[in-house]
């Protein structure tokens, strides 16, 4: 029981592929027909196989590397990078010859055989190693020439080249595959602990060794375990919870296969770590912005203090021209103020005489009084800046990986950040939001690009738009001329719900016709100003909301 005490370590294993591997066995024979990436390392594979589509997940992820059947939606780049090209030229239309893993160890070989690019019937490999923060993905050809891969390395700590035209060469087997042994081969090791048991054999994580460790008889347990029927699990262990072909701990759930199992447990911890990541780099960025333009408005209200006192300069030179017969050249001078009908004292540059000096005074008061314009300029600039920023804030809380791209796509045509060199040149329609309510449709922007195209160009003048009272969110077109009670409540509770009240009750709408919107002249297209506006008052119900979603 001691042994359950130590670190547990990633259920993806050599055993859990073994058992894997038999399940995706069934594309065998199947035909390659569409390659798609998600992300930097995620590609989804279509494959016909006995008149049945396929999709396989191949995630080389760090932290959730996996490849199994999967059912969800994926976001997908309009134009794929190179490596996925790369792939499409090579593989498409291949058919998977043979499916199998080196040994015991986390790497699935599909062999591959098809007619290249000079119609010659050739043989290829696609190699999976799927091995935490190893992971990679290399096709190659018949004699293991690698012709491409997805993360490229010199010689590496392993002894081994992942570059183009290099042989790609399997890990050294130092461990024995404990599915090539009897029980009775087993007993014969000298195995006492879950450490010598991790050591001695290929492919076995810390969790399963310690699982069988927990009984008196460990490795008859550990041969059992390893020849059990498949019941994919997903347990809590050590106040965590994890899965396995098989429950190693408290059984919260079962699934029908291991794929559904592997896509029941990361999918939702993927994404909304795929979004973190490109959420956080954008969230740290637009902060700056607004730290920047709030320093910005600092300095320029103290500037704008300053230059109140301009009118100071102007009467200086009014009363030094009172005295233009003062010939010497004074450091400063007693007059007469009349406007505050008291005597005041005028600091001078003995450099210059009197009228001199009062030119100067002048001088300073026509360029502080030009200054005064610009500085009310510029700050109204920094605060339409402060708010700009602040609406991509919220947009940001509610962001898919296609929103926050966007928004990204937003930023750099604003010049607020750099292009990146393999950015997508092709213009793509945004990503916005379709509900259907009866045989209305209802369209709903999450953010700046979104919402611009959703009001502006695709509503007609005739159709409603809902929008959150006095606070950021997005635009909700309704496209109707004839208003119902269900479509206006399901339209502000869009409105409501992708806005940066979501967590108030009772929350206000303002909805009219799109035609009674305008944009504002000076500030970024995302706001607008409206008229003959309803108000209406509502709750969130998202059940209701989810049912009439339209999947794209």
């Amino acid at each position: 029981m001691v042994y359950l005490e130590l670190v547990i370590q990633m259920s993806f294993d050599g055993i859990f592929l073994n058992k894997l591997t038999k399940e995706l066995e069934c594309i065998k024979s199947g035909r390659i027909t569409k390659i798609m990436e998600s992300g930097d390392t995620d590609f989804v594979l279509t494959i016909r196989a006995d008149k049945v589509n396929y999709h396989v997940l191949i995630s080389l992820s760090c932290d959730f590397t996996r490849i199994h059947f999967t059912t969800k939606s994926y976001d997908f780049p309009n134009v794929p990078k190179s490596f996925t090209m790369f792939l499409r030229k090579h593989i498409e239309g291949f058919f998977i010859e043979d499916l199998y893993q080196y040994g015991n160890d986390r790497i699935l070989v599909f062999k591959l055989a098809g007619y290249n690019e000079m119609k010659d019937f050739s043989h290829k490999f696609l190699i999976c190693e799927l091995m935490g923060r190893y992971a990679n993905l290399i096709l190659t050809n018949e004699d293991y020439q690698i012709l491409e891969v997805l993360k490229k390395a010199g010689v590496s700590e392993f002894g081994r080249t992942m570059l183009p035209n290099a042989i790609y060469q399997f890990p050294l087997e130092t461990k024995l595959n404990p599915f090539s042994l009897t029980l009775e081969e087993m007993l014969f090791l000298p195995i006492t602990s879950p450490k010598e048991l991790c050591q001695k054999f290929e492919g076995v994580s810390m969790s399963l060794a310690c699982y069988a460790f927990s009984k008196e008889q460990a490795i008859p347990y550990f041969y059992e375990l390893l020849h059990q029927e498949v019941s994919p699990s997903i347990y809590i262990q050590k106040g965590k919870s994890d899965y396995y072909y098989l429950s190693l701990g408290n059984l919260i759930a079962t699934h029908s296969s291991l794929s559904e199992l592997l896509e029941s447990f990361y999918y939702d911890r993927d994404n909304q770590a795929k979004i973190k990541a490109k959420t956080n780099d954008l969230e740290h960025f637009i902060e700056k912005q607004i730290a920047k333009n709030e320093k910005k408005i600092k300095k320029l209200t103290i500037e704008a203090i300053e230059a109140a006192h301009a009118e100071d300069y102007k009467i200086k030179g009014e009363l030094l021209l009172s005295y233009p017969h003062l010939k010497d050249k004074e450091s400063q001078i007693e007059v007469f103020d009349y406007y505050k009908n008291e005597s005041v004292v005028i600091q001078l540059d003995p450099k210059y005489d009197i009228i001199t000096n009062s030119q100067k005074f002048y001088k300073k008061y026509q360029k502080i009084k030009t200054a005064i314009y610009y500085i009310e300029e510029q700050l109204k600039a920094a605060r339409n800046e402060i708010e700009y920023f602040q609406v991509l804030l919220d947009q940001l809380k509610c962001a898919s990986i296609k929103d926050a791209l966007e928004i990204q796509q937003e930023l750099i045509d604003h010049r607020y950040m750099l292009e990146d060199k393999e950015k997508n040149k092709k213009k793509a329609r945004p990503n916005y939001l379709t509900y259907i309510v009866g045989e209305t449709l209802l369209y709903v922007g999450k953010n700046n690009l979104q919402n611009e195209y959703v009001t502006h160009k695709l509503a007609k003048g005739s159709d409603y738009w809902f929008h959150v009272q006095k606070a950021s969110g997005s635009h909700v077109i309704v496209a109707t001329n004839e208003l119902t009670e269900e479509l206006c409540r399901t339209a502000a509770m869009l409105a409501a719900k992708f806005s940066s009240l979501s967590d108030s009750s009772s929350i206000p709408v303002d909805y009219t016709q799109v035609k009674h919107i305008k944009k504002i002249p000076g500030k970024r297209n995302c706001f607008v100003t409206y008229t003959r506006q309803k108000t209406i008052y509502i709750d969130i119900n998202e059940a209701k909301l989810n049912q009439l979603r339209v999947k794209k």
